[in-house]
């Protein structure tokens, strides 16, 4: 039996940092955000998607998924926030009340439906998993979350609110170092393909996450000349083509996934989602 594999990517403003004072997050270099990279990088793995055949699961933004996101609306679209929130305050020291939470989903949630289609799942803006945003998605019609790291079972797993949680795991490499599937690493040039290929072996399920900008654009707001962007989409279809050759079906997370109670409590799927 082949394992399934989730490839998902943070649609969001370029190189996105915390502002302190302020509910909207702003980019590398400066308050204000920017979206070109986010962009112009969404294009790229677009491109290698339509190489490899395969469908993926993008968390977009509501302010960011205006911006122009061509044919991303042909794969699984997921809700981001409205502007990056940090809805610990731990990073900006806002702390937002139940109704501003919820504002903020409804906002974000209107605005990629407007741009990209209805999102089906969610992933928390800077991986933030806060219970009181998890309880508010399903009046949205929102029915999945990738918003926690792993270092057991890689899932899915009904949460107590009945989503379907798809988590990102988390590990240990052969050096003993800890090893997350979010490729920002590879993106800086500190990791490479073989790397996550390895991370995923032997796994029944596998999340893997990225962000748009990461194409084209370092954390610290640098934008990469060509030869790193080229090198940088190489990187990608390695990692993605290696995880496809090991025996691993591509797979989206949806809103039609039709899940059952397993007695381990993992959720088993009955029919798998539309490609």
């Amino acid at each position: 039996m082949s394992g399934k594999f989730y490839f998902t990517v943070d649609a969001d403003r370029d190189a996105n940092v915390p502002v302190p004072g302020r509910a909207a997050a702003g980019s590398a270099g400066g308050a204000e955000p920017r979206f070109s990279s986010s962009v112009k990088g969404a294009e790229i793995i677009l491109d290698i998607l339509d190489e490899i055949g395969m469908k993926a699961v993008f968390f977009a933004e509501g302010r960011t998924a205006g911006k122009g996101f061509p044919g991303i609306s042909s794969h699984c679209i997921g809700l981001h926030g409205y502007d990056h929130e940090d809805f610990s305050g731990m990073r900006t020291g806002i702390r937002f009340s139940r109704e501003e939470k919820r504002s903020i989903l409804r906002a974000g949630y209107e605005a990629v439906s407007d741009a990209l289609g209805k999102p089906v799942c969610f992933r928390a803006p800077y991986m933030v998993y806060d219970p009181e945003i998890i309880s508010m998605l399903p009046e949205f019609g929102i029915r999945a979350d990738s918003s926690l790291y792993t270092e057991g079972s890689c899932g899915p797993y009904r949460l107590e609110s009945g989503l379907a949680e798809y988590p990102v795991p988390k590990s240990k490499d052969s050096r003993g170092k800890t090893i997350a599937a979010y490729l920002w690493p590879m993106h800086e040039g500190k990791r490479g393909p073989g790397d996550y290929i390895r991370m995923a072996a032997g796994r029944e399920f596998f999340t893997l996450a990225t962000h748009t900008w990461h194409m084209c654009e370092t954390c610290d707001g640098k934008i990469m000349d060509r030869s790193y962007s080229e090198s940088n989409a190489e990187n990608l279809l390695a990692v993605l083509s290696g995880i496809l050759d090991s025996g691993f079906r591509a797979e989206v997370i949806s809103g039609s996934l039709r899940t059952r109670r397993a007695g381990n409590g993992l959720i088993r799927e009955n029919r798998s989602p539309p490609s």
